[in-house]
């Protein structure tokens, strides 16, 4: 650092000038020149390649300290990337769904945890709480005894697509059959497992605040018949008339 410079720089100039000053005022010429003068020359200089030394071993040890500090911040978030990757590696054994860029999850979560230079954080981002907020009103949708208009159906769908690919989840793979919003958006939504989409992002949400120690469990109410007579008529609209390009089929990798 320039302070240190600076220091180490009046060290020197202090030693070297208390030599020469010895060195004036005892001899006169290089003749008359003394033992002790020469020794205090000597000292003057050994003490400021003393101070020179002691700088440099300091300017080492920071850097050392520093570098320490940084590889072990670097093994801490490896150790929890790992165990976030092992969280993930569970849920989709247990519930047979698809996490995809995964390090784009982790930092979404945990935004801070990757700069060194920012506090290590086991506690989940504001993120979390708005996917459990967006997921209860889902919810809301499901359970209540009224039937649902086309254009809310389609939100509905819509807002399940745009939560799991906040969560990088896929509760389909993009290859099967569901709906596709115009055409070619995959939504993770057939009729075979519409049923189960919201209890499956329910558990994997959970799970999510569970590690990220964010509070909140997010469970479903279950699907009132009239959210059924709901969801078979927005996909007849999408197979008979393409209801706004939208489509419902597989296609081939």
């Amino acid at each position: 650092m320039i302070k240190d410079r600076v220091i180490w720089g009046g060290c020197i100039g202090l030693f070297l000038a208390g030599g020469l000053f010895a060195y004036g005022f005892s001899v006169s010429s290089f003749e008359s020149l003394k033992v002790v003068d020469l020794f205090a020359i000597i000292s003057a200089i050994a003490t400021a390649f003393a101070a020179f030394a002691a700088r440099s071993a300091a300017s080492a040890a920071r850097k050392q300290s520093f570098d320490s500090a940084v590889s072990i911040r670097r093994q801490i978030h490896k150790t929890h990337v790992d165990s976030f990757n092992e969280w993930l590696d569970g849920m989709e054994s247990d519930l047979g769904v698809k996490f995809y860029r995964r390090y784009e999850l982790y930092e979404i979560i945990f935004p801070n945890n990757r700069n060194p230079a920012l506090e290590f954080s086991e506690i989940g981002s504001e993120q979390v709480k708005s996917w459990q907020l967006s997921y209860s009103k889902l919810v809301d949708i499901t359970w209540k005894p009224s039937r649902l208009s086309l254009r809310e159906m389609e939100g509905w769908v819509f807002d399940i697509a745009r939560i799991t690919g906040y969560m990088r989840l896929s509760l389909l793979p993009s290859q099967s059959k569901q709906i596709r919003l115009d055409g070619r958006l995959p939504t993770g939504v057939s009729s075979d497992n519409y049923k189960r989409a919201l209890p499956i992002m329910g558990v994997v949400l959970s799970s999510l605040s569970k590690f990220a120690f964010v509070d909140g469990r997010s469970s479903d109410r279950g699907i009132s018949i009239e959210f059924e007579e709901s969801f078979s008529d927005f996909v007849n609209a999408i197979c008979n008339r393409s209801y706004n390009q939208h489509t419902y089929k597989s296609v081939t990798v």
